[in-house]
């Protein structure tokens, strides 16, 4: 995208703010706008500063990050949502993907994958590589089916070989600049087939189609 990555942070321990802060700024293309200490904070925010991403904690007092990421996400579908918690825990993991998450990263990750996860949902990509997160998704979201899953799956037979392709490497949390060098195709090409996709899948954005091409086993 032209311009900076506009980043809120949304944590209810200032040093911990004082750190992310201090590890953005140094990196050309991230600008962090706005930071505060509690999820009723953060969706305030939101509407005010019209964030890109936010790194939303998820244990803050009053209203979580959960229920603070499935409001903003209500509220502006596009702004990219990621995780950032001290508990790596396959619980949590499951409810902020359901919340509309599009990653999640404990606090002990380094700057380079704290940058790149920030850059990486801009453009479009989903932080699915951790092992605990497929996991997550592939073996606990199946024995909870969400309601559509069984439409999607038909709705598969719909999609083109090129849109099927596509879905995997969504799945597989590549965005637009990774799927372009893998198929070898223009990003405006790669854009419409996602809008495609998310048309044929019933998918309210790409987060959402990225998580059911994984929930119907498109990721390996």
């Amino acid at each position: 995208m032209k311009g900076n990555v506009k980043v809120l942070l949304v944590d209810d321990h200032p040093v911990v703010r004082e750190g992310l802060r201090n590890m953005l700024a140094s990196e050309p293309g991230i600008e962090v706008v706005g930071e505060v200490a509690s999820g009723e904070e953060a969706i305030e925010k939101s509407n005010a500063l019209s964030p890109n991403v936010v790194l939303m904690d998820i244990r803050m007092p009053g209203m979580n990050g959960i229920e603070a990421t499935q409001q903003i996400k209500k509220n502006h579908p596009s702004i990219c949502i990621i995780m950032l918690t001290m508990y790596d825990s396959e619980m949590y993991i499951v409810e902020a993907v359901r919340s509309g998450a599009a990653g999640y990263l404990t606090k002990d990750a380094s700057r380079d994958l704290l940058c790149h996860a920030v850059k990486a949902a801009m453009d479009g990509g989903v932080m699915l590589r951790s092992a605990l997160l497929v996991r997550a998704i592939q073996g606990i979201m199946p024995l909870r089916q969400e309601p559509g899953d069984t439409e999607a799956s038909s709705a598969l037979s719909r999609l083109t070989p090129r849109e099927m392709e596509v879905l995997r490497l969504l799945a597989q949390g590549q965005g637009n600049k990774e799927i372009c060098a893998s198929l070898n195709l223009a990003e405006v090409t790669v854009k419409k087939h996602v809008q495609s996709i998310m048309g044929k899948l019933g998918c309210s954005d790409r987060t959402h189609a990225a998580i059911l091409g994984v929930r119907l086993g498109l990721a390996t």
